[in-house]
């Protein structure tokens, strides 16, 4: 299918380049000091101030080493620091060193598996967050990691629900986990993907879960104790961008998942997979009362965009396929109102806008608005909302190598910011005033770049400031020596 070509284009070359290095003994550990085909980023805003911390998931996509990594940046004790917000140097600062001589990869790194794909941070209260990654390696996991920040930026990652080591792996659930067990090999979720969060609401406490678990009500919103600390609770949503057949290896009866773990103790069991019918799962946009679900390899049958209510299980597909036609679709997105459904298109590639009448009543109505052309392999998308007018989206394309800000104001693509790097994957957001700063992850040059935009109002203020990591050109070059086989510093 073109489509599935397009979509690999990058990855796959990087694979075949990769395949002609000399072999790599798989059990070395996993590089700290840099980033190995970075893809999921997420930004934590400091206690006191500053820049913040970046949450950066390393890939391993080529499996030179045994795991992946998670890595927290501390932005405010970078040894070459990133230019004040809203500064205009005349070139990018290269930022190659992740921390200063006086800190430590035990304290602010974690290993994973490889092939992370989202990940997404849950504040817990007091400087304490807990970050959902899914990986979709030989085990389909999903990672919590637990981070606590300190003054001036400090960052320690621990395993949550580990026993104090440092592979957060090992308290991973597996989402394939049932596919020897059960005579159907379902439920299960390959290539698990996709992470949103959405907060548990109650009335009383037995809204909140299961009573095994000690919750309370508090304002509305479901709390549980955890070391002596309370922490909010939420509904974890992973998707998965491979289809489960059954039986398991047959290619036939397909259908997608979304799985629905909780936040305080990530249990799994066969009624945690929400059935979804034909076509595997991408993204999750998480609005007051439904889940907008993007779809992935849509053939035979489409579903484009399912809506999921959780309090009742129950699923709408939205139909947008018999008036907007591509072959699969990528990174989704609400506008604040959720008025308006962003959804990002493969083969065209194109961003979709959709209208959304009576967003939290029972059976939502889904209109298209508008297909706007994007620059070739959109795929992540975020909206960086506008108070009093209609939103500036953020897209990822990564076969075009650039960041696209998209106006709906004027229904159009207002910007496009060139030179982000090899292959642009992940994006995260910290929101600065009247502006806001990007980070994208490269996935072939193993760095991030950060890009302001000093004024929303003004896309094309948008300007890319720094390149956070060392460049790894061997990643598509066998020859370069800039990536070290050994996984320490590169020489």
């Amino acid at each position: 299918m073109h489509a599935r070509r397009l979509v690999r284009t990058g990855w796959v070359l990087g694979v075949a380049v990769l395949a002609a290095c000399p072999p790599v003994e798989v059990s070395l550990p996993a590089p700290l000091d840099r980033f190995y085909f970075p893809s999921a980023l997420a930004h934590v805003d400091a206690r006191d101030g500053g820049d913040g911390v970046l949450l950066v998931a390393s890939a391993n996509f080529d499996k030179r080493f045994a795991t992946g990594a998670l890595v927290a940046v501390n932005l405010d004790a970078l040894p070459t620091p990133l230019p004040p917000f809203g500064s205009t140097p005349p070139s990018a600062v290269q930022v190659e060193a992740l921390r200063g001589p006086e800190a430590s990869p035990d304290d602010d790194a974690v290993r994973i598996a490889p092939f992370a794909g989202q990940m997404r941070v849950w504040p817990l209260g007091d400087g304490r967050f807990r970050a959902f990654v899914a990986t979709r390696s030989e085990f389909q996991r999903v990672h919590a990691v637990d981070l606590e920040l300190g003054v001036r930026g400090v960052a320690r990652l621990s395993c949550f629900g580990g026993d104090g080591g440092r592979d957060c792996g090992e308290s991973a659930p597996s989402l394939t986990q049932y596919e020897q067990t059960t005579p159907t090999g379902l439920p299960r979720a390959p290539g698990a993907f996709g992470v949103a969060l959405r907060e548990r609401t109650c009335v009383v406490n037995a809204d909140c879960g299961a009573p095994e678990v000690a919750y309370s009500c508090r304002a509305g919103r479901c709390v549980t104790s955890r070391g002596g600390r309370e922490e909010p609770a939420a509904d974890v949503l992973v998707t998965h961008i491979a289809q489960a057949d059954s039986p398991l290896g047959s290619q036939t009866n397909q259908r997608g998942y979304l799985v629905r773990l909780a936040s305080e103790d990530l249990t799994l069991s066969p009624e945690r997979f929400i059935e979804l019918g034909p076509g595997a799962t991408h993204a999750v946009a998480v609005g007051a009362r439904w889940n907008f679900v993007s779809g992935r390899f849509l053939n035979p049958e489409a579903n484009l965009v399912r809506l999921v209510d959780l309090s009742s299980g129950q699923f709408l597909s939205s139909g947008l396929e018999t008036s907007f036609r591509v072959a699969e679709a990528r990174g989704i997105a609400l506008s604040e109102d959720e008025r308006r459904v962003f959804l990002i298109g493969r083969n065209p590639d194109a961003l979709l806008v959709a209208s959304v009448d009576d967003p939290t009543g029972p059976s939502p109505r889904l209109r298209v608005v508008r297909g706007n052309p994007l620059p070739a392999g959109p795929n992540e998308v975020a909206v960086l909302p506008r108070a009093g007018r209609g939103a500036l989206l953020a897209i990822t394309c990564t076969t075009a190598g650039v960041l696209a800000l998209y106006d709906d104001e004027v229904g159009e693509v207002a910007a496009e910011v060139p030179g982000v790097g090899v292959q642009p994957f992940g994006l995260a957001v910290d929101l600065r005033g009247a502006g806001a700063r990007l980070y994208v992850s490269n996935f072939q040059d193993g760095r991030v770049a950060v890009i302001d935009v000093v004024d929303l109002d003004a896309p094309r203020t948008a300007r890319l400031v720094a390149h956070l990591g060392r460049q790894q050109l061997c990643l598509v070059r066998p020859s370069d020596p800039s990536c070290a086989p050994d996984g320490g510093a590169s020489p």
